[in-house]
């Protein structure tokens, strides 16, 4: 069966987490993917912690599966030559070294193009490759300081936060892949390639449209929030005997429903809590009403109570128990990489083969001699 990336060839020039999490998500849509690597140590994230018994990083496996890994010398002028003959059948270029480096190895973009000018090249970097922090390292933890997301993230009694995987390196790599596909689309049209600039800090930044309205059109600046969501209250993880539970109370209709389960119709009638924006307003004392009478059922008893009283609910799983979730299973969210599994393709597109398994993350250059010899 067919997927929609199919013939499609990238040449991924990527290390760490944000750049090979990109050209995973084109791998796991059918794409190609030759990933070139630095002999004897290759990409860097093979080296990080934790390892398997066989001394091979969980976190590198974790987004190198279907691709092959062919180990060259980037300042070795032979390698070069193989790499710009690859060039002229690929598609798709990638990389995430610093903005410079590609340039000093001739291999930037302006080069690139006039070997195959419809690719599209796609750099990624902490802050792109314009602005006074161009060149400055980009490390998960840095984009989220600066692009004001920990100051939302984490304990309301706390300030600051971070969120706790590395949301700055993997949305970098969503950004990437879509960016990179709105590029290809675009070439497919025109006939034309395209070079595709993605910086972390910028997509860090952009997902948090409400809070930057709220600051430049009210000059309100939100704060850490914890485990609640400020655009309503009761929102939020509540303890139970056994545990938290997730509430979603969300407009009036919600509110009364939620006072009606309870059996709490004198919340209802509290001014304090009578609109969305009181309830609001007055969070902390509507919390020290609600908190207490949660501690007294279990997680289970407060999920039907809340279901049955048609309140959107949730628990807070831990990751053993997302990965035995039905629901994960029943997507496909849960695949065989020889000797790993990992999550599936959250793209699911109708016509398209959703892979059951991947090709096991290759070692270093086990593909460097079947690659000599096809494009010599």
């Amino acid at each position: 069966m067919s997927r929609v990336l199919d013939d499609v060839l990238v040449l991924d020039f990527t290390q760490a987490l944000a750049g090979p999490y990109c050209t995973m998500l084109l791998a796991y849509n059918g794409a190609r993917v030759i990933k070139i690597e630095r002999p004897g140590d290759g990409d860097m994230l093979r080296s990080a912690a934790p390892f398997t018994k066989e001394g091979i990083s969980v976190f590198w496996a974790s987004a190198n599966a279907n691709k092959e890994s062919c180990a060259l010398d980037l300042k070795n002028p032979q390698d070069i030559a193989l790499i710009k003959k690859i060039i002229q059948k690929a598609d798709i270029l990638v990389e995430n070294f610093r903005p410079g480096v590609m340039e000093k190895l001739g291999l930037g973009y302006e080069e690139v193009k006039k070997i195959n000018p419809a690719i599209v090249y796609t750099s990624i970097s902490g802050f792109g490759t314009t602005g006074p922090m161009a060149h400055a390292p980009g490390f998960d933890l840095v984009g989220q300081g600066y692009s004001g997301m920990m100051s939302i993230n984490g304990d309301l009694d706390k300030d600051t936060g971070r969120i706790g995987f590395p949301v700055g390196d993997v949305s970098a790599g969503m950004w990437g892949y879509m960016a990179t596909m709105t590029a290809y689309c675009g070439c497919l049209r025109s006939g034309k390639g395209a070079y595709v600039d993605v910086s972390m800090l910028d997509g860090l930044f952009a997902m948090m449209p409400a809070e930057v309205v709220a600051y430049t059109k009210l000059n309100e600046i939100e704060h850490c929030s914890g485990n609640i969501d400020p655009a309503a209250a009761p929102f939020g993880a509540l303890r139970t005997k056994d545990g938290a539970v997730i509430v979603a109370v969300l407009g009036e209709k919600l509110w009364l429903s939620f006072c009606q389960a309870l059996d709490k119709m004198n919340w209802h009638d509290d001014p304090r809590f009578k609109t969305g924006p009181d309830r609001i307003k007055n969070r902390t004392d509507l919390q020290a009403v609600v908190q207490p009478l949660f501690r007294q059922k279990t997680t289970a008893e407060w999920q039907k109570i809340l279901t049955d009283a048609g309140i959107p609910n949730g628990i807070v799983n831990n990751i053993k128990q997302a990965c035995e979730l039905p629901q994960i299973k029943a997507r496909n969210m849960l695949i065989n990489a020889g000797d790993y599994t990992v999550p599936g393709n959250p793209m699911k597109i109708n016509g398209s083969h959703d892979l059951d398994t991947l090709n096991t993350p290759e070692a270093l250059g086990a593909s460097t001699e079947k690659i000599r010899k096809e494009f010599k």
